[in-house]
């Protein structure tokens, strides 16, 4: 099956190929993170029944809770914005790092992506996103990458 590099302007998101196969890669990367944090957390937990000194381990234990529950409150589903919207191409920039979004409805996002992925979008200059909701959440994805990328509106 080949997988289009970037994704279709006609039709619901969430229906797209290509975001179908982003979604899939996300739950693959989740998965072997979940995997890993498990592992980490019952190693942490031997640790506190089998250490000499329990004091270090409990405090390694309270700390990986607090990440793990901050980490599940902060993250934003991506499938309700896509759900009855259609992707939209539009051109971008950086500016002061957010990303500035040209054409009939101008708005600058606040999204977060890596040093790659912005080197990326700053040679080509061209994103797809879907209209925010009401609360101003939406998703970008860039041609070539992967990933859908989740952003907040601050200015339109």
């Amino acid at each position: 099956m080949v997988v289009p590099n970037k994704p279709s302007t006609e039709g619901a998101a969430l229906d797209d190929e290509w975001t179908r196969h982003c979604l899939e890669i996300a739950s693959r990367r989740a998965f072997g993170w979940v995997v890993s944090g498990v592992l980490a957390f019952v190693g942490q937990l031997l640790l506190v029944f089998l250490a000499p000194v329990p004091d270090v381990p409990m405090v390694l234990l309270a700390f990986s809770t607090v990440v793990l529950l901050a980490a599940l409150r902060r993250r934003r589903p991506a499938a309700p914005v896509l759900a009855h919207r259609e992707w939209r191409y539009v051109r971008v920039h950086w500016r002061h790092g957010l990303l500035v979004v040209h054409g009939e409805r101008p708005m600058v996002l606040d999204i977060n992506a890596g040093p790659l992925a912005r080197g990326r979008i700053s040679r080509h200059r061209r994103a797809w996103l879907v209209d925010p909701n009401r609360a101003g959440h939406t998703v970008v994805t860039f041609r070539g990458v992967p990933r859908l990328f989740p952003a907040q509106v601050r200015r339109r």
